[in-house]
């Protein structure tokens, strides 16, 4: 370094001398700028994050103080992951390596690691391209916060284990720029694939002393070999931080829609607070007087372990102590819901109601899937012959998309009359079901608006409609318009679809009057699926696909017989001419549906 200056010291006088003190200043500037710009793209592929990869073996302990007392408790293996590191680390953790981005052979491994953490599973449902950066990014701006105020993000949950996931709770810690947790989102999932993402602030209580970090804590470390990913620690400046969110999940059979959470926590990534056994998070239920109901208890008895320093002998230990309790939690759960309601006869267990606005619905069926754009474009032709200024904003079900579909009438760029503005959200996927049955399309959208009356939330509805009296204005006079599919006795395509649902439907005419004719057998093919589920397979999948199993066994046991009663197959390949048989039908078949071959008119 020295041999370095000397040679800087003789260059700078020699300029000097030569061509003045001037040139050598703008020589300096321009190199110290070159210098930052190498710098700053040398930074750019170095990828800072908060925290690091750990595994908190916690216990969960519920304590139900009114209006009965019943308490028990679980272990649960939690692990900790910084957002925005991707990678593998041993055969023990995969973490945001899922998505149609990564090769086969990458997405692969999943099954070959013991915990993995997939985006698809966490926050919003329909958009499982994008990593867990992105999703929380997505998250907080459909709920109009700046993911800029939370450069920072820690998220600890139970990952998936092997094949098996059940998360009850995730629980997602934001940081601000100066790296204090300031903000949390509590994910929580309920026993009927219903979830609701809450974001809530959190304030420091400064009556807890903490203990100071040593000037070693404070250093930024890196967590690969080749120094690409920079771990930042947290800089707390309270022992414990609270939040409190109000309740809207239906979360315990037990518990009403209502009332309110509070919740205590400590930052994870403080090591000091770890030196003793200590309490996570408290999760307490309090209802509408005020009266605690419920407290959930998250502790941990030891320090939270490095995924990268743990020997294969710990893991296995690890895994049977804590995951494999995990694993029963649901069986347990449901012994202690029986033990309240039929052995102690203190409390009764109450239906599922309907979900609220701003909660993800159960994932859907592949028949309401298909049958969503059809009520989406049963709202767009009516907004189109609307005569007035309209803005209808169409929110579909959660867990089919996310976005927010905006229908303008033609007039509405009309600057000398006021735009009228409606909301229509499907809160349940359920009612692209319904509503393709009901022979009037007003009259069931007046039904499946109205509130259901739930014992745990009388306010749930699966349509929500933000002016009822508009809705019917707009829908009434498209209604009229539409052309009536003309009733025969001929084997035609509506009469088929009456036959299968017991009676006509008004979204039937609309659909073979106004949408594409390639788009009439997708919908016939739902409709069909919808009246044999209700008349011979209880509303139940899998009894359908049951069925669709034992005709494919007879075809296939029929093809034999058909075989050898032609002579032309020797015994030894009759089970090929079989396959090949059954393959046959079923593809003339599919095609036959496809290119609409059948003697049914539209």
């Amino acid at each position: 370094m020295g041999f370095i200056r000397e040679i800087v010291y003789c260059v700078t006088l020699l300029g000097v001398q030569f061509w003045g003190l001037g040139f050598c200043v703008k020589a300096i500037v321009a190199f110290m700028g070159l210098a930052m710009v190498i710098a700053t793209l040398a930074l750019a592929g170095l990828l800072v994050v908060l925290g690091r990869p750990l595994l908190f073996p916690v216990t969960l302990t519920h304590t139900r103080v009114s209006p009965v007392k019943n308490q028990f408790s679980h272990r649960v293996f939690l692990v900790g992951i910084p957002i925005g590191f991707r990678g593998r680390i041993g055969p023990f953790l995969s973490i945001d390596q899922d998505g149609p981005r990564l090769p086969y052979i990458t997405s692969s491994r999943r099954f070959f690691t013991w915990f993995s953490f997939e985006p698809a599973r966490y926050l919003q449902r329909g958009d499982n391209e994008h990593g867990l950066r992105d999703k929380l990014d997505r998250f907080l701006r459909s709920q109009n916060k700046d993911p800029a105020s939370w450069p920072y993000a820690y998220l600890m949950s139970v990952p998936r284990f092997l094949w098996w996931e059940r998360n009850v709770v995730s629980f997602w810690y934001l940081y601000s720029p100066s790296q204090e947790l300031d903000a949390m989102i509590m994910e929580i999932n309920n026993s009927f694939d219903e979830k609701r993402n809450v974001i809530f602030q959190l304030k420091p209580e400064y009556d807890k002393p903490l203990t100071e970090m040593d000037d070693l804590a404070r250093e930024p470390k890196y967590l690969d070999n080749k120094k690409s990913v920079m771990s930042l620690p947290s800089l707390p400046s309270a022992k414990f931080y609270k939040g409190v969110w109000e309740k809207h999940i239906f979360a315990s059979p037990f518990e009403k829609v209502e009332g309110s959470i509070s919740t205590r926590f400590i930052d994870p990534l403080h090591a000091s607070l770890f030196k003793t056994p200590i309490s996570i998070a408290n999760v307490v239920s309090i209802g509408l007087a005020g009266k605690s109901k419920m407290v959930t208890r998250i502790s941990c008895p030891e320090p939270p372990m490095d995924p990268a320093n743990v020997t294969a002998a710990h893991m296995a230990k690890c895994i049977f102590l804590w995951t494999l309790p995990g694993i029963l939690t649901t069986p347990r759960i449901i012994f202690q819901a029986l033990k309240i309601q039929y052995f102690q006869g203190l409390m009764q267990m109450m239906d599922r109601p309907m979900i609220q606005p701003g909660s993800v619905a159960r994932h859907p069926t592949c028949i309401e899937r298909k049958l969503e754009p059809f009520w989406r474009a049963f709202l767009s032709r009516c907004v189109e012959s609307f005569p007035e200024p309209l803005e209808l904003t169409y929110i579909p079900s959660t867990s089919i998309s996310n976005e927010h579909v905006c229908f303008l009438s033609p007039s509405s760029g009309m600057r000398s009359q006021a735009v009228k503005r409606l909301t229509v959200e499907a809160v349940d996927p359920g009612f692209y079901t319904r509503i393709v049955n009901y022979n009037d399309i007003l009259e069931g959208i007046s039904y499946e608006q109205q509130q259901k009356g739930s014992r745990a939330d009388a306010t749930s509805r699966p349509l929500v409609v933000s002016d009822l009296q508009l809705l019917d204005t707009l829908v009434f006079p498209f209604q009229k318009k539409m052309p009536i599919v003309p009733v025969g006795l001929g084997f035609t395509l509506a009469n088929v679809l009456a036959w299968c649902r017991g009676s006509r439907s008004q979204m039937d005419s609309f659909v073979l009057s106004s949408t594409a004719p390639s788009l009439h057998t997708r919908y016939a093919e739902c409709v069909i699926r919808i009246g044999l589920l209700h008349r011979f397979a209880m509303n139940s999948q899998s009894l359908l696909w049951s069925y669709g199993i034992l005709v494919r066994w007879m075809l296939l046991g029929m093809a034999p017989s058909i075989c050898s009663m032609v002579g032309a197959v020797p015994a030894t390949y009759l089970p090929v001419a079989s396959a090949i048989m059954y393959l046959l039908l079923w593809s003339i078949g599919r095609m036959a549906v496809r290119a609409q071959l059948f003697p049914l008119s539209f």
